[in-house]
């Protein structure tokens, strides 16, 4: 199964309904930068919630998922947008935790059980929409169950799962966002709390061969209808250029000591492990952008 979102409506219509597999693009993240399992585990919980809210979006807006708990990944961000494009980044992914007790990995403790969680929206206004919670549980799913109850006032369900196998690679991913429409009967809100409950894990029920429409139909009633299907891809927008630019915002001072103490610069993308290396005459020509825009300023 191609990484794919789903879209549904059920309940009458009361009900909004998101499914998506995301192992594809988990997998390709983990190893362009060699993640170990619960790291993976943990950002790719984070990719695929952030995968369904640019979903929500239309046209060319875009969304930033940072979650920054206290835990040894550090910060996550995952960045989306409603063509389907996600990218995800770990400050640390080289760090793992087991549960003793349950032997299955420790998102919690990877993430930490303290910190934040922010959705950054740029809905292409004046200023971008930012809404910003506490982490409750360091478990992803039902801290952002949490951040849409408070932050957008939308009764939500979330659910999310990343089996990993011992080489670190997503065997299953996926979730599934529900969230209730204004004026949804408070029966509907009954039976959905039922029927989630009784789910096993999102990442068994894909592990199990079930496809996007059978979990939605799962959650869902006999009114559930698939209003839209979405591919999603791995899209990093890094560039030598993006670089270059990022360069020429270090100053002079430094762009020169580069140029006479290494003779280039290599850098490298966080999201996607791309390398762009710049030759001694290239970085000339940026010291000389660089120039050129501090004596704009000093004038």
């Amino acid at each position: 199964m191609s990484d794919l979102l789903i879209k549904c409506l059920s309940y009458n219509q009361a009900v909004r309904i998101y499914v998506a597999n995301t192992k594809d693009i988990i997998n390709e993240i983990g190893d362009r930068l060699n993640y170990y399992p619960s790291a993976l585990a943990a950002m790719g919980r984070v990719l695929t919630v952030g995968a369904m809210i640019g979903s929500t979006l239309k046209g060319n807006e875009t969304v930033t998922v940072k979650v920054e708990g206290n835990g040894p990944i550090g910060l996550i961000m995952v960045d989306a947008n409603p063509k389907g494009e996600v990218r995800a980044y770990v400050q640390n992914p080289h760090c793992h935790f087991d549960n003793p007790e349950t032997h299955k990995l420790d998102v919690k403790s990877t993430v930490g059980d303290r910190g934040f969680i922010s959705v950054i929206k740029d809905l292409k206004l004046k200023e971008p929409f930012i809404g910003t919670v506490p982490i409750i549980s360091g478990e992803i799913a039902e801290d952002f169950a949490y951040y849409f109850n408070v932050s957008e006032q939308i009764l939500s369900a979330v659910a999310l799962g990343v089996l990993v196998d011992e080489d670190s690679r997503a065997v299953s991913a996926g979730g599934f966002m529900v969230q209730l429409l204004p004026n949804a009967p408070e029966e509907v809100v009954s039976r959905l709390e039922e029927k989630i409950k009784a789910l096993p894990p999102v990442s068994e029920l894909l592990n199990q061969g079930k496809t996007l429409e059978q979990i939605a139909g799962m959650i869902g009633d006999e009114t559930t209808t698939v209003i839209e299907t979405l591919p999603l891809v791995f899209k990093c927008s890094c560039s030598k250029e993006r670089f270059a630019r990022g360069i020429v915002s270090l100053g002079t001072e430094e762009i020169a000591k580069m140029i006479e103490e290494d003779k280039g610069a290599k850098t490298t993308c966080h999201f996607c492990g791309n390398e762009y290396y710049f030759s001694e005459s290239e970085l000339q020509t940026i010291l000389k952008e660089a120039t050129e825009k501090e004596n704009e300023l000093n004038k």
